[in-house]
């Protein structure tokens, strides 16, 4: 018994391999045929698709009952392919998508840097044109009381073309021009008014015409002692007199002032020589009494 059972035991077993092959190939051959469809998807229905197969011997080689059971494996095989090849697309998208962001970020950040190197390049080309400009008004430029029209004339005839700069327009050449006006009337005032202090010292200022002018009170006696220094002439013609009268004035007023301070010393030195000699008097007054009632 045992000895049959040894014989028959591997005949059996090879056999079920067999058997399993067999199935094995015939689901097989199966699983192609529904692939060779080519119109079966992961929502079709077994009802609909078997009467399309009938015909064909790999669908009649596989048992009635198996063949629903292969269909919806053959489905769920589907299903994961469409899923994984989803999921390796969004992958793909997600990389796609990071490495367009990085290029976007790239390119955002090398136009923010280009725009800054132009912001710099502008600014430079500014200053250097503004610096430029204001050598060429140093230059050309030496009377204050040159008008713009007339000025125009002579900056646009430098060779060096300083006054055609793009990077300046008119209304930024003339404020540079009337800064640099500004500027020079102010050396003018600067420079006529320490010639003032220098000629019309109080020895100049006591010293009295004919008619009693002095240099403080007459502009035309001033001017005759101003008129040869060439700051005289570079102070602009109107505003000559009214710097004058504001430094006479304080001039005046300073005299005015050392005077009333000197007068009350005087004052102060006659009451106390007074008051002395009123001390001095009742003394002796107090004396002479005494020495009567003895």
């Amino acid at each position: 018994m045992l000895y049959l059972y040894c014989r028959v035991l591997p005949l059996r077993r090879d056999a079920e391999e067999k058997a399993q092959a067999i199935r094995a190939a015939t689901a097989s051959s199966f699983k192609s045929l529904l692939q060779e469809k080519g119109d079966i998807a992961v929502n079709s229905r077994w009802s609909r698709v078997k009467d399309t197969l009938r015909d064909d011997p790999r669908y009649k080689s596989v048992k009635h009952e198996d063949r629903e059971a292969l269909f919806n494996e053959y489905l769920s095989d589907l299903r994961a392919v469409e899923e994984e090849s989803e999921r390796e697309a969004k992958a793909k998208r997600e990389e796609q998508d990071k490495l367009r962001e990085r290029e976007r970020e790239l390119r955002k950040r090398k136009e923010r840097e280009e725009q800054e190197m132009e912001r710099v390049r502008i600014k430079v080309r500014r200053k250097e044109a503004i610096v430029s400009y204001q050598a060429l008004l140093v230059e050309t430029i030496k009377d204050p009381q040159v008008s713009w029209t007339d000025a125009k004339l002579k900056l646009d005839k430098d060779p060096q073309g300083r006054a055609a700069n793009p990077e300046l327009d008119s209304s930024e050449t003339e404020k540079l021009f009337r800064e640099h006006i500004r500027m020079l009337n102010e050396r003018c005032a600067r420079e006529f008014k320490a010639l003032l202090a220098e000629v019309l010292t109080a020895d100049a200022a006591a010293q009295e015409t004919d008619d009693g002018k002095t240099a403080l009170n007459s502009w035309s006696t001033a001017k005759r002692l101003l008129k040869s220094d060439p700051r005289y002439n570079k102070m602009p013609r109107k505003d000559r007199e009214s710097l004058w009268r504001r430094y006479a004035d304080d001039m005046l007023r300073k005299q005015k002032s050392e005077k009333m301070e000197l007068d009350s010393k005087d004052d102060k030195k006659v009451d106390h020589r007074s008051r002395s000699s009123g001390d001095y008097g009742r003394l002796s007054s107090g004396l002479r009494g005494s020495h009567d009632r003895r």
